[in-house]
């Protein structure tokens, strides 16, 4: 038995990755994307109040009509919760770096997508809760601190969050079922993981000559997987993503 299905988990809508990667990260849909805008619209107010700038009429650098959404309003949306994000490579951090599996989650930054890998309880109950993916992907505590590492070398920036999460269904249901046990489905979905593929609001991306065979060691595949993703994977400006979004959605 597997708790996906009681995995609240949001797909990929516009370019809302920053709600989608909060309401799977507290497991409940707590915040909109006009929620989301106000605490960007507050953060203006108060960068103009101490700068002496007044910030009517200019381009908020917090929030605007693509989705975008900053670090600043996630940190603040988060604040009402009592959690805060750690950058992941930050003194703070250090005990994460060494044992991922220890913490209760992680957002992920990239390009402004964002996206949650999320605990369930036990260690052992780790999950990918990307948008851009069809469904929450299960991750064991040996492939999450290879993930963290992947992601890491391609240029995303990884928060640790701290505090105390919300309680929730999956929460309470992941204590009670067995360690999961690894499938052929789940080692499929292991290396899609690992291949790049649901990290980009344009599509998934296919790695070239990833293997899909089980007759090679699982190690073998997986190592294959990560050299493939790092030697094909380019980070896209933020102005370059920007000028998509205006063009999609006008302005």
């Amino acid at each position: 038995m597997d708790l996906v299905k009681d995995i609240l988990f949001e797909k990929q809508e516009g370019n809302l990755c920053a709600q989608h990667a909060l309401n799977a990260l507290l497991q409940g849909n707590y915040f909109t994307a006009v929620d989301l805008a106000t605490i960007g619209q507050e953060l203006d107010r108060e960068e103009s109040r101490v700068t002496g700038v007044n910030v009517s009429g200019r381009t908020s650098q917090n929030y605007d009509d693509s989705g975008f959404f900053s670090i600043q309003v996630i940190q603040n949306a988060l604040c009402i919760w009592n959690l805060s994000l750690v950058p992941w490579l930050s003194e703070e951090a250090s005990d994460a770096r060494e044992h991922p599996e220890k913490e209760a989650a992680y957002i992920c930054n990239l390009n402004q997508h964002w996206f949650t890998l999320r605990k369930f309880s036990v260690p052992w109950r780790w999950y990918n809760l990307n948008s851009t993916q069809s469904a929450p992907i299960h991750l064991s505590e040996t492939y999450l601190g290879l993930l963290l590492q992947q992601i890491q070398n391609e240029g995303y920036s990884v928060f640790v969050v701290r505090g105390s999460l919300p309680d929730c269904v999956a929460d309470r249901l992941a204590i009670t079922l067995p360690r999961p046990q690894k499938s052929t489905q789940d080692k499929k979905k292991t290396l899609e993981a690992f291949s790049g593929q649901g990290y980009s609001l344009n599509g998934p991306t296919t790695i070239p000559g990833l293997p899909e065979g089980e007759d090679e060691d699982e190690e073998v595949q997986l190592a294959k997987a990560i050299e493939a993703s790092l030697q094909t994977s380019q980070t896209q400006s933020v102005d370059e993503l920007r000028k998509k979004r205006l063009a999609r959605f006008g302005g």
